[in-house]
């Protein structure tokens, strides 16, 4: 793949950075060309010890050496990071990317500048072993070559697909959070497992492959998911049992509602 000439700047350095950190180190990316600023020694120490990057407490001196910017704070003090750049942002020409949950391009470039280039992103964990799904959404000032550079960085840890930014709020909830809903349901499985003589390791191995397994199934042939499903559903059989114990539950309309509300959720950081 090819690799991004900019020097890319984290301002935060939590779990998504180091996900995204890690992706982009173990697809080769120069590690003297990331840097990462955090209040946390600790967190500094551990990406510095792990991956060779450039580290700082000092969010300007993110601004002065990186290209590329990424926001990787969490929604409620994103303000205050802003206001503490602002007005410090534009010696050099910087693309800034957002992957705070729920805040809007119109409240970044408000807080920022109204000529910011900005693109509003999306990824999931998964994207620490290169295998996430990222969403991008640029605003009218980003240049063609930010949105290349933008698809760049988040392939180099899985998918990409550029959407509307009106949609980001329902692929925050299924997408974004999307993997822990799939933890959730391992961690189910696995408290249903006691009678099953083998050790957890080997349970969640199982499982985690069994999971992993049907999703690369649905995705390489054409049939639909419902399709698949009947597939493995004899009438009068063990998984019939088991999905006439979902359908009773209402297990389908429940997800849905919980979607609903993750969205509804998401629009809320937003707007708070």
């Amino acid at each position: 793949m090819k690799d991004i000439n900019e020097v890319i700047g984290f301002i935060g350095a939590g779990n998504m950075a180091t996900a995204l950190i890690s992706g982009l180190v173990n697809s080769k990316h120069d590690p003297s060309r990331i840097i990462a600023s955090s209040p946390e020694e600790e967190h500094l120490k551990k990406l510095s010890d792990e991956y060779g990057i450039n580290t700082t407490h000092n969010n300007l001196e993110i601004l002065e050496l990186a290209d590329v910017v990424i926001l990787a704070v969490k929604p409620n003090i994103i303000r205050s990071v802003l206001e503490e750049i602002r007005g410090k942002t534009f010696q050099k020409e910087h693309l800034f990317i957002s992957i705070a949950a729920g805040i809007k391009i119109e409240k970044l470039e408000s807080l920022l500048n109204k000529s910011a280039r900005v693109i509003r992103a999306m990824p999931n964990t998964p994207a620490s072993i290169r295998e996430g799904v990222t969403a991008i959404s640029p605003n009218k000032n980003a240049k063609p070559l930010d949105i290349k550079n933008a698809k760049l960085l988040f392939e180099s840890v899985g998918v990409v697909a550029e959407i509307k930014e009106r949609d980001i709020d329902i692929f925050t909830a299924l997408i974004g959070s999307g993997p822990a809903y799939v933890f959730y349901i391992i961690e189910s499985l696995l408290e249903s497992s006691e009678s099953l003589e083998l050790s957890k390791e080997e349970k969640i191995n199982l499982l985690a492959s069994m999971i992993a397994g049907s999703a690369n199934l649905a995705k390489k042939v054409k049939d639909s998911p419902e399709s698949l499903r009947r597939k493995v559903t004899s009438p009068g059989g063990v998984t019939q049992s088991a999905i006439e114990e979902f359908e009773i539950n209402n297990l389908k309309n429940l997800i849905k509602k919980s979607m609903k509300v993750a969205e509804k959720k998401s629009i809320e950081l937003g707007e708070g």
